[in-house]
């Protein structure tokens, strides 16, 4: 959880000077001290009513279809669940920038002619080589090759990237990879990190933050904590990395952290067992211990945004409905849900909605998430003009 609201904060003062009030015998009866707290308690009560639930569930939402689903099974789980974001692959457009700007326009106009609030923020991986969704000239190549250009070019290079996705209706790129590749074993960063050394990464991410930004979309740095260290690959089965907490700190975290100075938008937590970083038994991504980490210890006030819950490794231990609240319940302000199928991404939306209702899922915490992520739709949303009434703070 990043902190209290402002709204908590004010509270927890009055509550104190209450207190401090009564102690020093400027309010001597014990019933109008009582009386004023649950004044309190009914205030913020009353706040909390005002927020929109389905709203804020919604907005922390990122919806993902194969390209066979047509529209119309598309849209209705769009607009009846709130939906802030989704993510799109090659299938769901052909891979060309044109057919790209057509897909999202028509999520422009979802949003506008159901007064979302906020725009829908399309999303997709444009990390460059291979893993490059739209196939155009402005993909740059794998960041092991960019990397030996330098800073300077690898900002460039971005610079392009962002500016074709921007002009395709893209606004948040799910890049760049800030693992730092020291496994030969490792199933799945290969090419698409910069490097295996932290001294030389760090400064690379950090320019590709930049230069995202400078082509005007937002920059997502993933895979943290790292999965460079780590043998497999979590789409098949959940890798572990035993490194101890000393050497992820000399290793994986610097490129994070230069990633977060630059002004990263958001930060990706993905499926690997680290134990010797206090996850035990659970994947990274399901670890609040691990995933405050990057509130406590690398100072991020941004969006944290959790890899996909349907990758194999993730699904052959827990349903897609149980991963969502699990990811929520861990400090994720951002589900990728990835399962492809809208009516079952809705089952899960539905199950973080019961999960908030019965209290396993904090209130309070959902709706700081949702302003986050609002915030970041705001930003780097697509085309919206405000309509209705403003949506609730």
């Amino acid at each position: 959880m990043g902190g209290r609201t402002p709204v908590q904060v004010g509270l927890l003062s009055v509550v104190l000077l209450l207190s401090v009030l009564v102690t020093i015998g400027q309010l001597p009866t014990t019933h109008r001290t009582v009386a004023v707290s649950s004044s309190l308690r009914q205030s913020f009560g009353s706040l909390t009513e005002s927020w929109d639930l389905d709203a804020d569930i919604g907005s922390v939402m990122v919806l993902s279809w194969r390209g066979a689903v047509d529209w119309s099974d598309v849209r209705p789980v769009l607009v009846n669940n709130h939906i802030g974001g989704v993510l799109l692959f090659t299938p769901n457009f052909g891979g060309d920038p044109a057919s790209l700007r057509e897909l999202t326009t028509r999520l422009e106009g979802v949003a506008q002619s159901t007064c979302l609030g906020h725009p829908i923020l399309a999303m997709l991986d444009e990390e460059g080589g291979e893993v490059s969704n739209v196939k155009a000239d402005f993909a740059p190549p794998w960041p092991a090759v960019m990397a030996a250009s330098g800073p300077d070019q690898v900002r460039e290079l971005e610079r392009i990237n962002g500016a074709g996705l921007r002009a395709a209706g893209v606004g948040l790129n799910l890049a760049p990879v800030a693992d730092v590749r020291t496994n030969p074993r490792d199933g799945i960063i290969g090419l698409r990190s910069f490097g295996g050394n932290p001294s030389v990464v760090a400064p690379l991410v950090s320019a590709a933050v930049a230069g995202l930004h400078d082509g005007g979309v937002g920059a997502t740095v993933k895979h943290f904590p790292g999965l460079g260290g780590a043998a497999g690959d979590p789409h098949v089965a959940i890798p572990t990395d035993s490194e101890s907490e000393g050497r992820w700190q000399q290793v994986q975290v610097p490129a994070f952290q230069a990633g977060i100075a630059a002004g990263a938008d958001a930060v990706m937590v993905t499926a690997v067992y680290v134990p010797g970083l206090g996850g035990g038994s659970m994947p990274a991504m399901f670890s609040s211990s691990v995933v405050g980490r990057l509130r406590t210890q690398l100072g991020f006030e941004g969006v944290i945004v959790s890899d996909s819950l349907s990758m194999w490794g993730i699904g052959q231990r827990w349903a897609l409905p149980e991963a969502a609240v699990m990811a929520l319940a861990a400090g994720n302000d951002m589900l990728l849900l990835g399962a492809g199928d809208p009516g079952y991404e809705a089952d899960a939306i539905a199950a973080v909605r019961s999960a908030v209702v019965s209290g396993r899922l904090d209130r309070t915490r959902l709706h700081e998430s949702a302003m986050r992520v609002n915030a970041l739709r705001d930003r780097w949303g697509g085309r919206y003009e405000p309509c209705g009434a403003p949506a609730t703070a």
